[in-house]
């Protein structure tokens, strides 16, 4: 492929993913959406709670509360960060929330039925080590590294999950240097089942307190901290649903430890999430920033209390794992229905053919002769001006396709759709010849 023509390509592609040709999200231009009744049906209720602020939701079994125009949000006492905020309004009836949260939510974080634990192996992943001290305390007389409070941490839970009956591996059990790409590695080589990364925080705010779990952003969605880029997809994408279940069941577990304020389960790309291809999650068990907080980690009573509490969620999560194997694979069979129809319903409309070209030649004379009066310009200003004006035209293809792909019931989480970023990278890396 020559280079002009991996330009055009490239140009060609983003158009089909940016063209503006049906509401959608800002944080993604292929945004599913679920209305307001379609939620209160998911949910199994028969009405709603809006105090002017927030919405909620609740029955026997659930209570759940979204805010206006935030992320955050909370399920039975647990706070979540949504992938997207929801969009539109309650009073003004345009109320929705992301179809891929809504799936998350409904397959991963609400309750399930649960079944003897099924075996797991579980990777514990200390943070940092070696020459990599990671954060240390703001407060030098207690001189706290990250590095052996998670070693020390990963170590303590282990004994706790092996007396549960799991297997359990390290990607250290010393002082040792691992860069991030080898802990994925080990956790492949190692065949482990589960991986959990073991942090402490660090924050400018000596304030700041709380214990945060992190689970792998799903394609074309944001993670959680103010600027993170839109990622394409990624090998940990694979576990989307797993994901969700292994941090919700661990996090809702954490935030009722005493003196620990709930930051959330919250989502963000880093390497050994999207990298490991079982289910993966990191926790960040408080902060060295706040002299309280370091205090508190370094109490072995804590340390015991923090150590049972993620093996409760590891245990739960072994439970519900098998319930959550067969909602996945019946989600993905009605979405393999669901794309089935709509290869019917396309092949049942096929597109009108393109109105004949006009035969006056004397326009086609005056066009041609306007036409060799501009003056030239270069091959790849030409295609981002002829985009462009695609881009205006009523029937232009673009627009079309992008309908396509926003309509397209099987567009959720766990698939691999055209994501700008990707197509990005691939080009500015040099990778086409």
């Amino acid at each position: 492929m020559t280079h002009s023509h991996s330009i055009l390509l490239f140009f060609l592609l983003a158009t089909f993913v940016l063209l503006p040709s049906v509401k959608s999200d800002s944080v993604s231009g292929n945004t599913l959406w679920r209305t307001l009744p379609n939620v209160q049906t998911a949910f199994g209720v028969t009405n709603y709670a809006w105090d002017g602020d927030s919405v909620c939701f609740s029955n026997e079994q659930n209570l759940i509360r979204f805010y206006q125009g935030r992320r955050k949000f909370d399920v039975n006492g647990t706070a979540v960060w949504l992938n997207a905020p929801p969009d539109g309004s309650v009073t003004a009836g345009d109320w929705r929330l992301a179809a891929t949260d809504l799936d998350l939510l409904l397959l991963s974080v609400l309750p399930k039925e649960e079944s003897a634990p099924k075996p797991v192996r579980v990777m514990l992943d200390p943070g940092h080590g070696g020459e990599d001290d990671g954060a240390s305390s703001k407060d030098k007389d207690l001189g706290v590294k990250e590095k052996d409070l998670t070693l020390a941490m990963a170590l303590r839970l282990g004994e706790h999950l092996t007396a549960s009956g799991m297997q359990v591996v390290y990607t250290r059990t010393n002082d040792t240097a691992l860069a991030l790409d080898e802990r994925s590695v080990l956790a492949r080589k190692n065949k482990a089942d589960l991986f959990v990364s073991i942090h402490a925080n660090y924050a400018a705010n000596s304030e700041a307190s709380g214990v945060e779990t992190y689970a792998l952003t799903p394609c074309g969605y944001p993670g959680t901290a103010e600027g993170s880029r839109v990622p394409g997809w990624q090998i940990g994408n694979r576990n989307d649903f797993h994901n969700t279940l292994l941090g919700f069941s661990i996090h809702s577990k954490l935030a009722v430890l005493a003196q620990a304020p709930d930051r959330g389960l919250r989502r963000q790309s880093f390497s050994v999430l999207r990298e490991t291809s079982c289910p993966a999650v990191l926790i960040e068990l408080g902060f060295l920033s706040n002299r309280a907080e370091t205090l508190k980690m370094l109490d072995e009573m804590w340390q015991e209390k923090c150590a049972a509490a993620v093996t409760d969620g590891i245990l739960t999560y072994a439970k519900k794992v098998e319930a959550l194997d067969k909602a996945v694979a019946d989600k993905r069979a009605r979405d393999a229905e669901a794309n089935e129809r709509w290869r019917h319903r396309l092949a049942a409309h096929p597109a009108k053919p393109a109105s004949k070209p006009t035969t006056n030649k004397t326009a086609k004379v005056r066009a041609d002769l306007v036409a060799a009066a501009k003056p030239a310009t270069n091959t790849a200003a030409g295609v981002r001006a002829d985009l462009a004006t695609a881009a205006t035209a009523p029937t232009n293809k673009a627009s079309s396709v992008q309908a396509l792909f926003t309509t397209n019931p099987t567009l959720y989480t766990n698939t691999t759709p055209v994501a700008l970023s990707t197509l990005i990278d691939f080009y500015a890396t040099g990778k086409a010849e």
